[in-house]
């Protein structure tokens, strides 16, 4: 039990502190949120992206290791989601919607800072990586359920390749593997706005906790909110010991894997009309949930 209350204390309970900060800020205050995330995903998370890819040790067989965990535990999670929203009867909408908010989680806004307290930049790294990798499937796969088969697949992949963070990655990547020196007079400006990413999440996590929302089908909420935290979690832990992940890479997968429901989905759920009220409740019970589920995992691991 001392364990737990430490982790909380040293590593959730910051984490939630400044969402906390956001959420008042925003309760008291008007902010063009849409704005705030195009800033965070088009200046912010390339920066990071590229001052991280460009200075990494991770090696290229870690990077394959994380694309394919990724891949695998999304495909695991697909099944018993999968599952349940054919127990629970829900219509083709409310399955759309259960399934983008069991399948995506919110590993950038609350994954990176979490990582970053327990484990250091070093895991913020990899976890760039995974973060990647879920927006190439959201933009494809997570298109395609949001539209429940209606999506124009070239428009997906279209916005696929737009995503600055990928083309980031790729370029700090192949310099890295080249040994291109950076001159300091640009490197340190592209990672002075890339630090700033961590508490600029956790602000606008918090600012768009605002709209959270209760009012809804608990019951099916709650289900997704288990399949996501705990299925997401006993099938990261289980998959990283198949895969035989170790050390870094182990812990950065599988706390990735905990984290609550993303909240992007909510966007996705409003263009395609897809059950948009019933993403917002899982997300928001969810991210409540992840503060006790995320310190028990972190003991785990």
């Amino acid at each position: 039990m001392e364990i737990l209350f430490a982790i909380f204390v040293r590593v959730i309970l910051p984490v939630f502190v400044i969402v906390a900060v956001g959420y008042v800020a925003g309760r008291l205050m008007e902010f063009d949120q849409r704005t705030l995330s195009r800033l965070g995903l088009y200046v912010l998370v390339p920066c990071m992206t590229f001052a991280a890819m460009a200075r990494t040790t991770l090696s290229l067989i870690e990077l394959g290791q994380i694309i394919a965990f990724y891949l695998i535990a999304t495909f695991l999670l697909y099944i018993p989601s999968r599952i349940a929203a054919r127990l629970l009867k829900l219509s083709p909408t409310q399955a759309s919607a259960f399934h983008i908010a069991v399948l995506f989680a919110n590993v950038v806004n609350v994954g990176f800072p979490v990582l970053l307290l327990a484990y250091g930049p070093a895991a913020v790294e990899r976890a760039l990586v995974f973060a990647i990798m879920m927006q190439i499937v959201l933009q494809s796969f997570g298109v395609f359920l949001a539209a429940r088969g209606k999506a124009n697949f070239s428009e997906s992949m279209r916005r696929v390749w737009a995503m600055p963070g990928l083309w980031a990655m790729l370029a700090g990547f192949v310099l890295n593997f080249a040994r291109v020196e950076i001159p300091a007079f640009i490197f340190d400006p592209i990672k002075m706005v890339g630090d700033a990413l961590v508490p600029f999440l956790l602000i606008l996590l918090g600012l768009q906790l605002t709209r959270a929302s209760f009012r809804g089908n608990l019951t099916i909420a709650s289900v997704a909110t288990g399949l996501r935290l705990v299925g997401g979690a006993v099938i990261g832990i289980a998959l990283a010991d198949a895969l035989g992940l170790q050390t870094i890479t182990r812990q950065t997968v599988v706390i990735e894997s905990g984290m609550p429901s993303a909240i992007f989905g909510v966007a996705l759920a409003h263009e395609f009309d897809t059950a948009p009220e019933l993403i917002t409740v899982i997300i928001s019970l969810s991210t409540l949930a992840s503060m006790f589920t995320l310190t028990v995992l972190l003991a785990m691991v």
